[in-house]
């Protein structure tokens, strides 16, 4: 009798563990995103190219005008013209990159961080950083799909306007006119000359 109780004790426990292990339990999702194709392969970063192509073509071509007068003529003010075109192309260029590739990367996380919440997964991964997945995980697509959604504002902010101090140089201040009431003057150190 007691090694009945004893075997019957055992199976119920085994059941039990059996049933325990096939009850799921919310877990972690993932997504895996090729950051690398979504963030080029969209309508987003496209415009993004083509308004820094359009705003370089005329900076080109005065370096180009400026390098090719520089050749025929090799003058200080060719090579100075010439290397303040190039300075222009360079210093607008990389500043407009910066400030597009900002925009776009700052709609990239929002659109990550988005569609996390949307599809309720607890993470996204970079597909880089992933050794091995499923296709099932892969949301790449999807996030190219909400990047072509994405209108961005290219339009450069306005140059900030400067201050009419700054703008032209400053004019001297009119010295105080002398008074009548004159300050004394400061006593003079023993051994000075008077």
């Amino acid at each position: 009798m007691k090694r009945t109780i004893i075997l019957l004790s055992v199976a119920l426990l085994g059941l039990m563990l059996l049933t325990g292990c096939n009850q799921q339990t919310e877990g972690v999702t993932i997504g895996v995103v090729d950051e690398a194709a979504a963030f080029k392969d969209n309508k987003a970063a496209a415009a993004a190219m083509n308004y820094l192509q359009e705003l370089g073509a005329p900076l080109q071509k005065q370096a180009e005008a400026a390098y090719k007068a520089m050749q025929e003529e090799q003058t200080e003010e060719t090579v100075a013209a010439y290397k303040t075109a190039m300075g222009d192309l360079q210093n607008v260029m990389n500043g407009e990159q910066q400030r597009v590739v900002a925009l776009i990367d700052a709609k990239f996380n929002q659109v990550l961080d988005t569609y996390r919440k949307d599809k309720g997964l607890t993470l996204i991964l970079s597909k880089q950083s992933v050794i091995a997945s499923a296709d099932t995980v892969d949301i790449t697509a999807d996030i190219v799909n909400a990047m072509n959604q994405v209108e961005l504002d290219l339009t450069p902010p306005a140059a900030p306007e400067a201050a009419p101090e700054a703008a032209a140089p400053a004019e001297p201040e009119a010295a105080p006119e002398a008074t009548t009431d004159a300050a004394p003057e400061a006593p003079k150190a023993e051994g000075e000359a008077q």
